[in-house]
């Protein structure tokens, strides 16, 4: 009997305890809750003032007062966790808070009046100047630490000064940085094996360092036009690339005749020749074999250009029959007078072609290609070219625009426009100017030789913004580097 009541007070007490846990656990949920609250409310204003510092980047620009903000901070968060003295707690606080403030009001400082040496900092940033150049980033680092501390201690004109050799040492790790970037690869596969390539390939190993220096040279030029110093980079890789083809490929001769050389030499024209069903002929060299399969090319290319324009036609022919149906009438007089429409359509066409051909007839394809795009038609002047730099027109082009002005005659109420391209190199801006002066100068030329109506010709200069080739080869830049005559019939 007992053992029976004991087992039921055992009961009892299992159950208090389970009721007792369970509370404490709901209501301990919500103490925590509002003991997190309560440290919310507590740090507040400490925590807006570290927000504060953070957003402006007191921890760089004023290291010192930042730093002793966070100890307070940790110190007061430390102790509120461990349950300590409220009092303590809220002096440091307060104290973290006057330091991010203080940090603050330095930081701001520092922004105001050290703001090249940030600028030069962010530059720096932007190449990866900690990835190419560790050192020289952490020496640029540690100048801007001590102007920034001695901005803090009051001394804004030390200050200043140690910003100033930050700033020139975040442009020296800058410039360094773009180098690596561009150079170092470079740089290393031709030291790395230097001495083979000056015995075995002198030309190739020298045109390689030639076109390295003039890399170096333009980025300190110009460090932030790097266009046309990255394309000499990735030539004189390709020119070390290629020194060390040359250099193993001159080895292996070593084992054959020349004869076979020479016949080997052959074999990659024969396989091109083979693709145009050409019969080449080695008995006067590669140059004839090598003009047979450019004249194909181009004529393959005038070939394409020709089905896209009669593509073009149809789909207009296309869409003008669609409009016809769409609106079509029950009457055949009204369908006559649309049959008519399209006629008309089609034999303008015609004629438009048959202009066409006259102008291309006009202009060998080493002087121009003559382009159509929708209605107008585009002489691309690859052949008429200007001094570095210049605008001027030289006197053996005067042949080549007399061709030009005889294809405007075909369209005797059209309008044109000469515009103005440029390759990627030199500057945005320059470039921008020279199209535009050059594109003035043609305009000029056709003013005063054929008396053209000076309201129906127009000058555009587009600079380098509308390439039609890569400006990574030099044929492709040669390509840029162009004047475009775009005649624009009376419709």
């Amino acid at each position: 009997m007992k053992q029976s009541v004991f087992c039921m007070d055992q009961k009892k007490g299992l159950c208090l305890l389970f009721f007792f846990l369970a509370g404490t656990f709901f209501l301990g949920g919500s103490l925590f809750a509002n003991l997190q609250d309560s440290k919310t409310l507590l740090f507040q204003e400490a925590t807006k003032a570290m927000e504060q510092a953070q957003a402006v980047q007191a921890e760089l620009f004023s290291p010192n007062h930042f730093k002793t903000a966070m100890k307070y901070y940790q110190k007061a968060e430390e102790d509120y966790d461990k349950g300590r003295n409220l009092e303590d707690i809220q002096k440091n606080i307060k104290m973290a808070a006057v330091y991010f403030l203080k940090a603050l009001e330095s930081a701001n400082l520092f922004q105001t009046h050290l703001a090249e040496c940030i600028a030069a900092r962010n530059d720096a940033l932007a190449v990866e100047a900690m990835k190419f150049r560790k050192k020289q980033w952490e020496d640029a680092e540690l100048a801007l630490n001590q102007a920034a501390k001695t901005l803090e201690d009051g001394n804004l004109e030390g200050a200043k000064s140690r910003g100033e050799k930050a700033e020139q040492l975040y442009k020296q790790v800058e410039l360094e940085s773009i180098k690596a970037n561009y150079l170092d690869e470079t740089k290393v596969l031709l030291e790395t094996n230097a001495n083979e390539l000056k015995k075995m390939v002198p030309l190739t190993f020298k045109t390689a360092q030639d076109l390295i220096i003039n890399a170096e040279n333009l980025l300190i030029k110009n460090r932030y036009d790097t266009d046309e110093a990255r394309q000499l980079t990735q030539e004189a890789k390709y020119e070390a690339q290629h020194a060390l083809y040359l250099a193993k490929k001159i080895e292996n001769m070593k084992e054959k005749t020349v004869e076979e050389l020479l016949l080997e030499s052959e074999k990659p024209i024969q396989k091109i020749s083979d693709e145009f069903d050409l019969n080449p002929r080695f008995d006067q060299g590669f140059d004839p074999p090598t003009a047979s399969i450019i004249q194909d090319i181009q004529n393959l290319k005038k070939e394409i250009a020709s089905l896209r324009q009669d593509l073009d036609d149809k789909n207009g022919q296309v869409s003008t029959l669609s409009d016809q149906l769409n609106r079509a009438e029950s009457q055949l007089g009204d369908l006559k007078t649309k049959e008519a429409t399209l006629s008309q359509i089609m034999e303008q066409q015609e004629r438009s072609r048959e202009k066409f051909a006259r102008i291309e007839k006009l202009f060998t394809p080493e002087e121009a290609q003559i382009l159509r795009m929708g209605e107008d038609v585009v002489i691309r002047l690859y052949s008429l070219t200007f001094p570095v730099g210049k605008a001027t027109i030289e006197p053996q082009y005067y042949g080549l625009l007399s061709k030009v002005i005889k294809a405007t005659e075909e369209y005797p109420e059209s309008k044109t426009t000469v515009e103005g391209h440029t390759d990627s190199w030199g500057s945005d801006e320059a470039n921008q100017k020279l199209s535009t002066q050059r594109a003035e100068a043609v305009r000029e030329y056709f003013l005063a030789t054929a008396g053209l109506d000076s309201t129906r010709i127009i000058a555009t200069g587009y600079g380098e913004s509308k390439p039609i080739a890569s400006n990574e080869t030099q044929e492709g830049r040669r390509k840029n580097r162009r004047i475009d005559i775009v005649i624009h019939p009376k419709k």
